[in-house]
This record gives C-alpha cells, structure tokens and sequence, in this order.
C-alpha cells in the first residue's frame, strides 16, 4: 500500500490545567496532500488504556473512529492533490481519557520529501486550549519496516 508511519506512544494528560474539568476533549489528525495526484492514507489509532508499571501488561486495542459514513478502526482516507483535511477523535470512555496512552499509524501515500501526503496531530480542549505532550508534527513520526 505505501510507507507506513507511527507517531509512536504517547499519554493524554489527565488535565490541562490540574483542574476535573480540564481533561483532553479530543484529538485532531490533519493531512496535507502535496502530490499532483490524489492520494490515499489508511489512519489508525491505538489505545491502551490502563498502562500500569512493568512488569504488568496492558493490551493495545484500536480507537473506534466515527465520521459521518460510519465507525472504523482503519479509516481510508483520499484526499485530492493540493488539498487537506482534519480527522477528529472525541475523547470518551469508548475512545480515549486522561492517562491513556495513544498512538496514531498511517500507511499509504505518505512521503518526507513533499511528493506525498503529510500529516501533523494534536490533542486539546475546545476551549482552544493544546496538550503540548499530544503535538507531533510529521517529521516527529517513525517510519516503520513492512
């Protein structure tokens, strides 16, 4: 299918501002596709949601990620040439909460050098607010072996 990236783990804060009510809303995945061509990304994202310390073991489960056609755990997504687009993940006790940890894979037309789609993420409120600790902009991502 292409080159397959990952954002590699991360953990949503429990709260932005040490508050109950400062905890992550959501978490957005944006793509820009440089190519002269539309181009196709496959998007996953990992939780595992009860991280406790070795030597115990919590299992990596897919985010179900609902849009207006549906609910996926791999979401295919085509984006014309020159054009972007923005996913967005709610948090929730289905999704995602504060001391989770998270990672987002992309495989597909993705490329560094601007012949493919890029991508950038990010985790906030809708307040506005941003989790510094969920900003990965695309050179931040690990590419990975077939």
């Amino acid at each position: 299918m292409g080159k397959k990236l990952t954002s590699g783990p991360f953990f949503v804060p429990l709260s932005l501002d040490g508050t109950s009510s400062g905890s992550v809303d959501f978490l957005l995945i944006g793509f820009k596709n440089l190519a002269d061509e539309e181009s196709t990304v496959n998007l996953s994202v990992l939780v595992c949601r009860d991280p406790f310390l070795y030597p115990g073991i919590s299992p990596e489960v897919p985010v179900p990620i609902t849009i207006s056609t549906g609910t996926y755990t791999e979401l295919p997504i085509d984006i014309p040439a020159g054009s972007c687009t923005v996913v967005k993940v709610d948090a929730g006790q289905g999704t995602f909460q504060g001391n989770n940890m998270l990672r987002v894979t992309l495989e597909g037309d993705l490329d560094e050098d601007g012949e493919g789609v890029v991508v950038a993420l990010s985790g906030g409120k809708t307040d506005g607010r941003t989790a510094v600790s969920m900003v990965f902009k695309h050179d931040d991502f690990i590419e990975l072996d077939d």
